[in-house]
């Protein structure tokens, strides 16, 4: 996916990438404030825009606040507009939100401006998906069809996931997936959103060990003809799965 620092327009096939849940937006634009990234401020105007950053990031508020942009013409197009298209690059994400609410404002002694906290985020990955490592704890896991006639499943362990395809743990001596192969009518169930129907093409096969015995097949998998509702539910479950991965890795850097 090639990212442009440009807004992205309003369209259905941006939805999966699309953050809604509070906590996650709060999270994400912390992040942002903490790292003092810059951020590019469309007014709605063709051509026009500033560069800011963002002061402090206030859910109690509901609130961000932003560094005034420099000049006099740059100052009176951010207040005096209907609402702002903010877009970011943080670790090699695009970013993308709009706020209204414009208020001027002093932080900290220099000038800046308040917008309303964002009701949803766009994310948009430099690779076209982004991919987690589901949990050891209630792990996400699907749900197989047996090739052998007699309406059998076989349940393997997600190992990772992205909306685009999956990677799962399988056994030979009790069920394979062959290179190539096709899979269809399987049920992957993502803890704490839901089970979908989903099918997908085995991309590659390779034999993995691990200690005490265990061993098995590392099996990628890519998603086919993934319904709008499957994404979404795909989607927002890596969010969740990203969130609290880096929930813990901020909690263990503290300890």
């Amino acid at each position: 996916m090639q990212l442009h620092p440009f807004p992205e327009p309003d369209t259905p096939e941006l939805e999966p990438y699309t953050l809604y849940g509070r906590p996650e937006i709060v999270s994400l634009l912390r992040r942002i404030t903490g790292d003092r990234t810059l951020v590019t401020v469309y007014p709605g105007r063709a051509g026009d825009f500033s560069v800011s950053m963002i002061l402090e990031t206030d859910p109690d508020r509901g609130r961000l606040v932003l560094d005034m942009p420099a000049g006099h013409e740059a100052r009176q197009r951010v207040l005096q507009a209907r609402e702002l298209v903010f877009v970011a690059f943080f670790e090699n994400i695009k970013v993308q939100f709009t706020a209204a609410g414009m208020r001027e404002m002093a932080f900290d002694g220099k000038p800046a401006f308040e917008v309303d906290l964002p009701e949803q985020i766009l994310r948009l990955q430099r690779r076209e998906f982004f991919r987690v490592r589901t949990p050891r704890l209630a792990p996400a896991s699907c749900l197989i069809p047996q090739t052998d006639g007699a309406s059998r499943y076989e349940s393997v362990r997600v190992v990772n996931l992205s909306v685009g395809g999956l990677a799962v743990l399988v056994h030979p001596h009790l069920f394979d997936l062959p290179p190539g192969g096709v899979v269809r009518n399987c049920f992957l169930d993502l803890p704490g959103v839901g089970p979908i129907n989903v099918a997908f093409r085995v991309v590659n096969v390779y034999d993995i060990g691990g200690g005490e015995g265990e061993w098995g097949r590392r099996c990628g998998c890519q998603f086919l003809e993934l319904d709008p509702q499957a994404r979404m539910m795909l989607q927002r479950y890596v969010n969740r799965v990203e969130a609290e991965q880096r929930k813990v890795a901020v909690e263990t850097k503290r300890e």
